[in-house]
Formats: structure tokens, sequence, C-alpha cells
């Protein structure tokens, strides 16, 4: 007989905002994952913390960029629900050479493991794909810091290479007292101390922001980052939207400014599924930005990040400054816990990462 574990799991793909109503969280469902079900490449983790990420539920509900066709979960079920972790390494596949039993690691199981069929990462026990695992190089790093801080700095890493900061340049970062955001600004401070970070938050992170390292910020309930003034030289928005594009090609600088987006066109994308000609919509915007950065004269360039890949660099020069991501509650991992946490991410008001720790 098979021996099941605990995990988070869906029987059927809720609707937009229901996922919190049909997961469940139990012992007795989903196969235990043990050694002899390792592949020659593959890492076997006792997961001991998990973040949620908004694209975990946009994924596992379909509308992951609007409901894109191709990127949304697969369709059988159960499907444990998330995609990052940290834990200890209990086996090893015969051909895995950078990792080793009794390490600790986090990572990302894919970038959505979820669309590629992969294992969630909401349970006791996940097979990962070498390549996808990070090994924590310091044993005074938490279980639940490093694994808030995985989602972030795969995003943070593709917002550094498109930055190209020098390290005295203005920038603004949009969404800066998020689960992303904030660990940015850290980040970004570290960096550069020379940096003048203008972060944009609401009204009740404003302290926050600035006790992380933000210069300078801007509250978008009651202002607009038009009030900022110009020659900024970036802007960095993780929240989206065509308000903030407009708005930021306003601020920055005519010659090298860069507008930078994990994001895209929509604001908060994810939280509706897109018609079919506002998938095609979206598409266009894109290519027209892109299309205008090849016009000629000075002018504001549009850069959207795509992140493929973890890099192992970013992590420990966090985990070695002993910058940590910012976590709002660890939650004890049972079916209340989760759902709590899935109301708070969808809301979007979260203060840094929600986390489970197993």
């Amino acid at each position: 007989m098979k021996l099941t574990m605990k995990a988070a799991y869906i029987n059927k793909r809720p609707h937009i905002g229901q996922l919190s109503n049909d997961i469940l969280v139990n012992n007795d469902k989903i196969p235990k994952v043990t050694a002899e079900d390792l592949n020659e490449n593959t890492v076997l983790v006792n997961i001991k913390a998990s973040s949620v990420n908004i694209d975990d539920i946009n994924v596992i509900q379909g509308s992951f960029l609007g409901g894109m066709p191709g990127m949304q979960s697969k369709s059988s079920y159960p499907l444990v629900v998330g995609s990052d972790f940290a834990g200890v390494v209990v086996a090893v596949g015969e051909k895995v050479k950078s990792v080793k039993v009794g390490q600790r690691v986090c990572g990302l199981n894919k970038l959505q493991s979820i669309i590629a069929g992969d294992s969630g990462t909401w349970a006791e026990y996940v097979p990962v794909p070498e390549k996808n695992i990070i090994v924590i190089p310091n044993d005074d790093i938490s279980f639940p810091t490093a694994a808030a801080s995985v989602m972030p700095l795969f995003v943070i890493q593709g917002l550094l290479d498109a930055g190209k900061l020098s390290g005295n340049e203005k920038v603004v970062v949009i969404g800066a007292s998020g689960g992303i955001g904030s660990l940015f600004v850290k980040v970004l401070r570290k960096l550069h101390p020379d940096l003048h970070i203008i972060g944009v938050c609401s009204t009740r992170n404003l302290e926050f922001v600035k006790s992380i390292g933000a210069n300078d910020t801007v509250d978008y309930t009651k202002s607009s980052i038009e009030d900022i003034g110009m020659d900024i030289d970036r802007v960095f928005d993780l929240v989206g939207g065509e308000k903030s594009y407009v708005k930021s090609f306003d601020i920055l600088r005519q010659s090298k400014g860069t507008y930078i987006t994990c994001v895209g066109p929509i604001e908060w994308i994810g939280d509706e599924m897109l018609s079919f000609w506002g998938k095609v919509s979206f598409v266009c915007k894109l290519l027209w930005k892109s299309i205008l950065n090849l016009l000629p004269g000075k002018h504001p360039i549009y850069e959207m990040v795509v992140p493929t890949e973890l890099k192992e660099g970013i992590f420990h020069f966090v985990f070695n400054n002993k910058i940590e991501a910012s976590i709002e509650k660890v939650i004890p991992f049972n079916e209340d816990g989760v759902k709590e946490a899935l109301k708070v991410v969808e809301s979007h008001r979260a203060k840094g990462k929600i986390v489970f720790e197993m």
C-alpha cells in the first residue's frame, strides 16, 4: 500500500477568487514521494517552509497572464499547489553532483512548477531538478526566510540585469512594500549605497518602506508619481498597468531613462480572465512598446522582464549579507492557515511575504 503525505491540493480547477474555498490540506490523499521515485538528476527535499505567490494562485485558477493558452496548470487532479520551497535534502539521483544529503536548500520547482506538471511544493516531500536548487550557505538563515526570498530574488535578478545601474541614479520602485518590492529595495540599498530610491506604496506602509532603505516615498492613495518631478533614471514597476506606464514616462529622463516592469500593461493581471481580444490587445501593447523603443531621438525605453532561471550569485549575496526578506506572517501548514494565507495574498495588501512553516 502506497504511503501518503501531508499536502495542500485541489481536486478541480477553482473559479477566480475561489481557491481558498476549494483547497484541501490533509495527510491521506497525496502519495508520499520517496527516493525510489527520483530520476537521475532529481533531488528529494523534505519541505520545511514555502511561501504564497500570487502567480501560484493565478496559474491554479487558469488566469495567469489573463489566461494565456499554454501557461496554466495541468488538468490532472489531485494537484498539489506551490512553487517555491526551503528544506533539507533527504536523497539525490545518481547523477546529482552539486547537492548532498543533509544540506539545507531552497529553490523554485521551475518558473511555475504547476504549468509544466512538476510537483507542487506545498507538501512534506518534493522531487526537484538539481538545477532548480540553491544551497543555503549559512545555518543561521531560517527556512521561512529562505523560502520567502526565492520568488523575489528570481524576479530581482531580472530587474537588476535590465536596470544596469551604476549606483548614482534616481530610481522609483512601484510596489515597494510587497513581497518582491520590499526585498528589492533592501538589495538596491546594499548594492548601491548612494542610489536615491523612491518607494511607491499606500499610507500604512510609508514608514516601513523608508525603514528598509528608501530615501523618499510616494503615497499612491493621496498623490501621483508625477509629483516626483523629472529626471528619474529608472522606474521599476512591480504592479503594472497603463496608468503607471504613462505617468512613469512623464518623469523619466528623455535620454537613457528606462521603465522596467515584470508585470506588463495590465495592473494585477491574473485577477480576471482576459477575453480573446483582451489577450490580443495585451500582446499588441507589448509589441508596440518594443517598436517605440526603436524610434530615433531621445526618449525613455520600455523593458519587460521575464525571468527564466535561478542564479546562485544573487542568493549568496543576500544570504551572506544577512539581507532578509520581509515576512508579514508565518502561518502553520494546516487547512485554516492555508485558506487565511490565500485570502491575504489575493488582496494585494500583504506587507512582505506570507510563509507556511511545515
